[in-house]
């Protein structure tokens, strides 16, 4: 069982740094309510958006807030190889094991050979060092499948120590039991609506962006393999705005802390109409 593990939110100042104190408190609280582990700089936590030097400055707050390693997830999202064999050696000298990992997403029409060499350089480079990788499927943003064949060659050469698993947040049920073939992947999902039908086919846990206001919510899925029509109806709210700037404010609302509304550019923040909406939704 994998469990649930947290698409962390990345909390801004006013300057538009991050907020260190916020960030160390909402990662502790995701944990003391259902929460196994916590997702670093994945797209709900606007990674692509950050600098590696603010990436390694949160993970040192997180494990200064008494979080230990071998509760982190590190998402390495690059287009470049060697940029992404760079930050997994950051990560794991800072003892995280585990990395979320997006493929590459800039040039378009990838064949299949070439995303395989590119995610098997990465493991070559890196095959001296104890990390676990769990492949990013998102081709809505990405524009890149991830097919259970690669992951299946991927294993082959590599070994399913080295491929943990994937996280499929393609939102599609018969996407996720494709993988789900696979008795030896840890399958996570990534969209919500999803989790409990998942849960009865097999899968092993989510990563996802709801659980930062409802954790204990999505844990109860996960372990009952029961859908929560709550978070069905929330999810949908939320998927009709911007996403993470909608979980945001869903949060920012939860908690009473307006400093959770604010995102980094390119993105933009929820308009007050949308605000209203998830407001009437709690």
């Amino acid at each position: 069982m994998f469990g649930l593990s947290v698409a962390l939110l990345t909390p801004f100042l006013k300057d538009g740094s991050i907020d260190k104190d916020l960030l160390r408190s909402h990662g502790r609280s995701v944990l003391l309510n259902g929460a196994d582990s916590i997702t670093l700089f994945g797209t709900t936590g606007e990674g692509p958006s950050l600098s590696q030097t603010e990436k390694q400055d949160v993970l040192r707050t997180i494990i200064d807030a008494e979080i230990q390693p071998d509760k982190l997830i590190a998402a390495v999202i690059t287009s470049s190889l060697n940029e992404a064999v760079l930050q997994c050696r950051e990560y794991n000298k800072l003892g995280v094991e585990r990395i979320l990992l997006a493929p590459p997403f800039f040039f378009k029409d990838l064949c299949f050979e070439g995303i395989f060499n590119w995610f098997a350089g990465i493991f070559s480079a890196l095959s001296s060092l104890r990390i676990q990788f769990i492949l990013y499927n998102i081709p809505q943003v990405t524009m890149v499948l991830i097919e259970p064949k690669l992951i299946t060659r991927l294993k082959e050469r590599f070994g399913p120590e080295i491929v943990f698993g994937v996280k499929d947040s393609t939102g599609n049920l018969d996407a996720t039991k494709e993988f789900l073939k696979d008795r030896e992947l840890m399958v996570a999902v990534g969209d919500e609506r999803t989790l409990a039908e998942a849960m009865n086919f097999g899968a092993s846990g989510a990563i996802c962006g709801m659980s930062n206001i409802f954790p204990d919510a999505l844990a109860e899925i996960i372990i009952t393999k029961r859908p929560n029509q709550m978070v069905k109806r929330i999810t949908n709210l939320l998927v009709e705005g911007p996403v993470t700037a909608s979980v945001k404010a869903l949060l920012a609302e939860k908690s009473k802390e307006d400093s959770w509304l604010k995102v980094r550019p390119p993105l933009t923040i929820c308009t007050r109409e949308h605000r209203l909406r998830l407001r009437n939704a709690l």
